[in-house]
């Protein structure tokens, strides 16, 4: 047609850009990737400039061909400097793509050599040139002698490459018919055009007899570079040995070994680690291949002692410097210990190990004693049915046992029969599984695997006894009281049957299968649905962008961080059309169950932690809190109110209030942040002993009660109840039950009826009290400095001015 020119010059271009954002795409994979046995070069025909070897052996040949870089592993610069390249001017710099196939074929000769490499050639081209075709039974003879796997992508440019890695799978395969350029023109109004046929034909004859070679459409072969991949690895076996079962050394008539290796079956995709790279780095050795500077950061790390208690690991910088982060957060720590700071050597530190609240020191030599010496074994310890190992006792990665390399005929079949035989008393085989030498063994559990032509074994790991943790909820369908009562319906905490009903409804149309479309709308058998997610096509967006991000930045630090690729949303938002038939269905569940969103700034907020106003209602007012701490002047003791929601309150304090002393106890015993157990023990004490001593009458001795119940149980579980048999002394001694005319004697017979007595060596570890001394105690009414024990080293007893005047009255 009169505009054919017109439209050529516009499809090459568009053709060049399509087939160079694919070549860079692949160039981002494999850089990405890293591999040092992934050698690529890359060859542009239709250059200015003629850059090539066989060009300057044979002058006036091979123009217009150059090669950007010699076979290597690609790099950044490489992957820059195709980013720049221009568009080429088919007619002025014309080149034959023919020539280039030749230069690119010698080229992987003279590289390659005696290396068993996986040789391919990718050729992008639109067909449409002048092309010398002589020789073509030669050029054919020549790449099937240097043994290479050709996949033709006949567009506009083309790439050399020989790899361990395979390429992605290709783009389905064009007809004569369907070439690109031929299509194309046919739908802008134009005939075919001959030479494209031509030499699509030659190109048929080139790739005669060459595995693996076609002849791909560009729009396929840009479609498929789009695509999400997974990464192929060549698999190596994590474990080389035998499964026992028996023991050989000592029964070797009864017991069998079966060769084995076991592979990775599925590994967990994690995004790339990054390094400490420093933009003022200046380390005299530390030099890139190049040459250049490799900005490493070097760390050095110091051990210091003072005094004889304090042991801190402070890094330097580079120019020997102490981290001034350091120095300020130990100034107080350095001007409350005058001893002198001394640097010493990692050798002169041993390990100590936490035992209670003290540290255990072990040395190396005696650690390395300890260690469980094992060998590398796999050993089946029993079979168990399938139920006794649910999927919640899983654990780690999935391997792939198959036969090994000892007599592999016998083994194969060995590991079919026991597959066959798992799977047909639907059993697994617990084993015992050491990976190498003096390695703690680990327990899993072998499961069949049999597929078409598969006849293998499955390895996952299960947790030993102390690995297990049970953790127990409440109940969906009754509430326990605290006095024990059992309440099955009419309670805010459980369902009505309004809820139940919506909820069923809303869970029977939650389906995760699409009906066909000619069953749309009408009841369907799930069998025949087609799955709305595949599972195996689910990629991680946070490792893509983190790639993405990485080359952007890499060609341009400026760059923005790229947006998520929409495909990747789509995968982790639900289902319009379940969100459209579950319409109804969530708002009936949100009317049954009354769903309200929350108002957060109606809260009122105690120690980090909001609280609503429907909730300080039932709590004490501030001013009657404040007038309870204030003892010393106020006879009044407000009693701490008893609300269920206080337990539920997760705030942190540092002493113990009068107005909730047992919320304010058990936040400092729960405390993460640092360990308040002994300093909550001891204010708990004062606080008790308070209560008693400042008493009207009886009205404050039920709480004191519960205090000290709170108080012994805590000092039991915490190993203080050294401590606490210490404050039940001084107790004693405040009330004086021997004296008749003690005051406080009503509480004392008030922990006699109800039997709250010492901890003794049955209740605690850390207690010395025998139990006939603990019942003693109750019973003895001897004043208390003939019973009392020894005081502390500090000469501490524990007792306020108000409990010495007491005793003085």
């Amino acid at each position: 047609g009169p505009n054919m020119g017109q439209w050529l010059k516009m499809y090459e271009a568009s053709a060049f850009q399509k087939s160079k954002d694919a070549i860079q795409q692949s160039l981002e994979e494999k850089l990405l990737a890293g591999r040092k046995t992934d050698q690529i070069s890359l060859v542009i025909a239709g250059t200015e400039e003629s850059d090539n070897d066989l060009a300057r052996e044979q002058p006036g040949q091979y123009q217009h061909i150059t090669v950007m870089n010699p076979i290597k592993q690609p790099d950044l610069e490489l992957l820059r400097d195709f980013v720049n390249v221009p568009q080429m001017d088919s007619k002025t710099n014309s080149a034959d793509v023919f020539d280039a196939l030749i230069l690119t074929v010698a080229m992987i000769k003279d590289f390659v050599r005696h290396l068993k490499y996986e040789k391919r050639i990718r050729l992008y081209t639109t067909l449409n040139g002048e092309i010398n075709w002589d020789n073509i039974e030669e050029v054919n003879e020549m790449i099937r002698a240097v043994g290479i796997q050709d996949y033709y992508y006949h567009y506009l440019l083309f790439i050399s490459n020989h790899t361990r890695r395979l390429f992605v799978p290709p783009p389905k395969k064009i007809t004569h018919n369907s070439c690109l350029g031929l299509n194309e023109a046919k739908n802008a109004g134009h005939d075919a055009n001959p030479t494209v046929q031509r030499n699509l034909e030659n190109f048929n004859k080139l790739i005669k007899d060459i595995p693996n070679s076609d002849i791909f459409d560009l729009s396929d072969a840009i479609e498929e570079s789009r695509q999400f991949h997974k990464k192929e690895v060549r698999p190596t076996p994590v474990y080389r040995g035998y499964l026992s079962f028996g023991d050989s050394s000592r029964f070797p008539d009864t017991s069998l070994s079966i060769s084995i290796n076991m592979y990775a079956r599925v590994m967990e995709a994690k995004v790339p680690s990054a390094k400490k790279w420093s933009s003022v780095s200046n380390v005299g050795d530390a030099k890139t291949d190049d040459g250049r500077e490799s900005h490493q950061v070097v760390s050095e790390s110091t051990y210091r002692i003072k005094g004889k208690e304090n042991n801190n690991n402070n890094s330097k910088n580079n120019n020997g410097e102490y981290d001034e982060a350091y120095e300020n957060d130990n100034k107080d720590e350095e001007e409350d210990n005058d001893g002198e700071v001394q640097e010493v050597e990692k050798s002169a530190l041993e390990k100590a190990y936490r035992f209670g609240k003290n540290m255990v020191v072990v040395s190396e030599e005696t650690e390395q004693y300890l260690k469980l010496k094992t060998d590398p074994s796999m050993t089946v310890i029993a079979i168990y049915p399938n139920k006794a190992f649910p999927p919640q006792l899983h654990m780690a990665n999935v391997y792939t046992i198959v036969a090994g390399t000892d007599r592999p005929n016998f083994a194969a079949k060995a590991i079919s029969a026991f597959a066959f035989a798992l799977q047909k008393s639907s059993s697994v085989a617990l084993v015992r599984y050491v990976s190498r030498a003096n390695v703690p063994p680990k327990l899993a559990i072998l499961k069949p695997c049999i597929d078409d032509n598969i006849e293998a074994l499955y390895f996952t790991q299960v947790p030993f006894a102390e690995d297990y943790r049970d953790f127990t909820f409440n109940s969906l369908d009754k509430v326990i009281t605290t006095s024990g009562k059992v309440i099955t319906e009419n309670h805010p905490l459980l369902p009505t049957q309004d809820a139940r009903d919506a909820m069923s409804a809303f869970v029977k149309d939650m389906a995760l299968k699409e009906p066909e479309p000619e069953n749309e709308g009408k009841s369907y058998d799930e069998k025949t649905d087609e799955a709305i997610i595949d599972l195996e096509e689910i990629y991680n967006p946070h490792i893509w962008l983190s790639q993405k991000a990485m080359v952007a930045r890499a060609l341009n630090s400026a760059a923005p961080v790229p947006d998520l690729d929409p495909r990747l949303k789509e995968q982790f938002e639900p289902s319009p059309r379940l969100v459209t038939k579950n319409k109804e269905n969530v708002e009936n569940l949100k009317r049954a169950l009354n769903v309200k969103k929350v108002d957060r700034t109606s809260k009122k907020s105690k120690y980090g932690v909001g609280m609503e106003q429907a909730v300080t209602d039932n709590l004490l007012p501030v001013d009657q809190v404040l007038d309870a701490q204030r003892l010393p002047e106020s006879p009044v003791i407000k009693q701490e109110p008893q609300n269920e929601i206080r337990n539920f309150m997760n705030y942190e304090t540092r002493d113990i209030s009068m107005g909730q002393p047992i919320s304010d106890f058990n936040a400092m015993i729960n405390n993460r942040n640092e360990d308040l157990v002994s300093s909550a023990v001891e204010k708990m004490s004062s606080i008790i002993t308070t209560l008693v001593t400042k008493s009207f009458g009886k009205r404050d001795y039920d709480k004191a009660y519960e205090c000290l119940q709170v108080l012994r149980e805590t000092a039991g579980k915490e190993d203080e109840s050294e401590a606490f048999n210490i404050y039940m002394h001084r107790l004693k001694e405040t009330c004086d039950p021997g004296n008749p005319d003690s005051r406080r004697k009503d509480f004392w017979d008030m922990l006699k009826e109800k039997k709250m007595t010492l901890i003794s060596s049955e209740e605690a570890p850390d207690s010395q009290i025998s139990p006939d001394e603990a019942k003693r105690f109750l019973e003895e009414e001897q004043p208390i400095r003939e019973t009392i024990p020894p005081e502390s080293a500090d000469g501490d007893t524990g007792m306020s001015n108000e409990d010495l005047l007491a005793m003085m009255e």
